[in-house]
């Protein structure tokens, strides 16, 4: 990938990934890749520190930035004035469920998905949740359930639908069909679309993302949620982007997200996101590749040793959602691949209630890394 740190190397890092767990532990929970930050990230940080540039985030060319780069990677022209910067995704999803739906209303997700959805709705807003599930057919490919969302979305307390694409954590890139049939389905029952886009830019070789405001109807009320954080690995620099699919929309969401919200994102965060989006991409196309790379490793090193683990290639980032029911570990596997094998996955429960007997592995990391991960888990099968 592009460049890779050692282990050494990485363990003097200080982020939640490498802080968690005690030492002896590999971590390989959190989104965040064991990777070296592209350089014209580096440079435009490196820049600022020196020129003592760390006060209140500024907009600046961001809009314009994000509206480039969308329009060469997936042909989706962005109106810059229709972007509104954000803190990140997280704070992005409650404040437009906030603003596009009304205390108590229903909000479709389809489950296993990423845990602050469900916190997002039920705890932060205070709407209802609705769960569609995913469908999962006899490949192991996750897909939408139209005929389960239209129902959801014939409630009458029902008004807006969470999407996440690509999915979190199934890796799964919904087609094109899929997302102009949730479009049409919202149009006609009135219901917002919150499209939390976060993962698009890692769409692996082969696969193609669709922007879902590049195919929503006129008329639909949606918003994308998309980021530079994940990409180019700057979660830390805090900064997410909205955009709006109207002109009254971003009237609505400016009216109702407060200023002091936007004011939560990081000017240096704003600043790496321009470089990201105007000079990183030769950088995320070598991480793509490695990604790619890693991700048919992982399928090898599991048939070989883990093979009654169900895994599918991904479409999309770097997370694998691996089906261990048939160990019999239990619903939550990844207690017991800490405990015995010292290494940190994301337990598959907080997905939702799909995810019993799952955990997800983020394999954005070496080749050594990952095929000691293995090892670890093959091994610690034998302490039973």
């Amino acid at each position: 990938m592009t460049g890779e740190p050692t282990l050494p190397e990485l363990q003097r890092r200080r982020s939640a990934k490498w802080r968690q767990h005690p030492q002896e532990v590999i971590p390989a929970w959190i989104a965040e890749m064991d990777v070296n930050l592209a350089e014209p990230i580096a440079e435009v940080l490196l820049d600022a520190v020196r020129s003592s540039d760390t006060g209140y985030r500024h907009s600046g060319e961001l809009p314009e930035a994000l509206a480039e780069f969308s329009n060469l990677r997936w042909g989706w022209p962005i109106e810059p004035s229709r972007v509104m910067v954000m803190p990140d995704v997280v704070t992005s999803i409650s404040w437009t469920i906030q603003a596009l739906t009304e205390p108590g209303d229903g909000v479709v997700i389809n489950s296993p998905v990423y845990p602050p959805f469900f916190s997002c709705v039920r705890d932060i807003t205070r709407r209802t949740l609705v769960d569609v599930p995913l469908m999962l057919d006899s490949t192991g490919r996750y897909s939408l359930n139209l005929d389960g969302i239209a129902a959801a979305f014939a409630r009458p307390d029902v008004t807006a639908i969470l999407l996440c694409s690509p999915q979190n954590p199934t890796g799964s890139v919904p087609t094109g069909h899929e997302l102009a049939e949730v479009g049409r389905l919202a149009l006609e029952h009135g219901v917002a679309v919150i499209s939390d886009e976060i993962h698009a830019p890692l769409t692996l070789p082969g696969q193609v993302h669709r922007p879902f405001l590049s195919l929503a109807p006129q008329g639909v009320r949606a918003v994308a949620l998309v980021s530079a954080s994940k990409a180019w690995n700057i979660a830390g620099l805090k900064c997410a982007q909205v955009v709006a699919g109207s002109d009254d929309l971003v009237e609505l969401l400016t009216q109702r997200i407060p200023i002091e919200v936007t004011y939560g994102a990081g000017h240096l965060g704003v600043l790496a996101s321009v470089a990201a989006y105007r000079a990183g991409q030769p950088w995320l196309d070598e991480c793509v590749a490695g990604l790619d790379a890693r991700a048919h490793e992982l399928a090898d090193l599991l048939h070989e040793q883990l093979p009654t683990v169900g895994y599918r290639i991904p479409q999309a980032s770097y997370l694998a959602w691996l089906d261990c029911r048939a160990l019999d570990l239990g619903d939550d596997p990844a207690d017991f691949f800490l405990e015995r094998a010292r290494v940190a996955l994301s337990a598959g429960v907080p997905f939702g209630d799909t995810g019993r007997g799952f955990v997800r592995l983020n394999f954005g990391t070496t080749s050594v890394i990952l095929a000691d991960i293995v090892n670890r888990l093959e091994n610690s099968l034998g302490t039973r």
